[in-house]
């Protein structure tokens, strides 16, 4: 046998290891479903996902974001979601209050209502869920990072 199948079987090891670490920072999150689609299809939304030195200034490791149109009942579960994830990590803070914060105003004679949710650290980790509605379209964004307060988060945000 030559070397070289090994090689390409090593790579595809490597490359389908890869792949399950990306899908692991969101992961035990109810919020999850909908990153993967069961919520709102894949096809409908339009995905970002940012890791590494791109976002490294903003004091971020990970950064994932969908965007999509939204009716009421798709928010109110979206809602739904984020604040039970925000509820099932308070109990994990140790030392500091979680933090949630939601805003509901009028922009340019659109309804614009965003949340912002500080989730329990892992492995040292700060981690944070935000949701934006601005008329029918809503944005999910998760994030990870040594961003260490939610004033720096709104001010990254601007928000």
């Amino acid at each position: 046998m030559k070397a070289y199948p090994m090689t390409k079987r090593a790579l595809l090891l490597l490359s389908l290891a890869m792949s399950s670490l990306a899908m692991f920072p969101q992961q035990g999150l109810r919020i999850n479903a909908l990153f993967e689609g069961k919520i709102v299809p894949a096809k409908k939304m339009v995905e970002t996902r940012v890791r590494g030195r791109a976002i490294s200034k903003y004091k971020l490791s990970y950064f994932r974001s969908v965007r999509f149109k939204t009716d009421d009942e798709t928010f109110r579960r979206i809602d739904h979601l984020a604040s039970q994830d925000f509820a099932d990590n308070s109990n994990q803070f140790k030392d500091r209050s979680p933090y949630s914060s939601g805003t509901m105003r009028m922009v340019n004679q659109k309804k614009t209502f965003t949340q912002m949710y500080e989730l329990a650290p892992r492995d040292g980790t700060n981690r944070y869920l935000c949701y934006k509605l601005v008329g029918d379209v809503v944005t999910v964004i998760y994030m990870e990072g040594s961003l260490s307060s939610p004033e720096e988060l709104k001010k990254l945000l601007k928000d």
